[in-house]
């Protein structure tokens, strides 16, 4: 027999839909230059967002802190897309995959 009352469910519920939403999250900084070397930024958030205009376009590598993240080659998260994913070999040098200073907005992997 559950204990539980209807504010504990609600509740439980709350903080299930919170965790879900952390953890879709994502933290990225985009290198100038390959090897993480040369000027950069912080980026962090949910869902997509722009590359602020002093990056776009001119990110050589990146650092996921471990998580996934999607690169994007126009704004809002449209054109063609390069996944980064912990062990994927690619951060340290776009130029591997054909992405060298084409990104122009980061979103969430699936």
């Amino acid at each position: 027999m559950s204990s539980a009352t209807p504010l504990t469910a609600i509740s439980m519920l709350t903080l299930l839909c919170l965790l879900i939403t952390l953890g879709s999250c994502w933290k990225v900084n985009l290198y100038r230059d390959t090897r993480n070397r040369g000027g950069h930024i912080e980026m962090e958030g949910n869902g997509c967002q722009r590359i602020p205009r002093d990056f776009n376009d001119k990110t050589s590598s990146v650092n996921t802190f471990g998580g996934c993240v999607r690169l994007y080659e126009h704004r809002d998260c449209r054109g063609r897309v390069l996944e980064l994913f912990p062990g994927s070999g690619t951060h340290s040098n776009l130029k591997k995959h054909n992405f060298n200073d084409k990104a122009s907005s980061v979103g969430n992997c699936p």
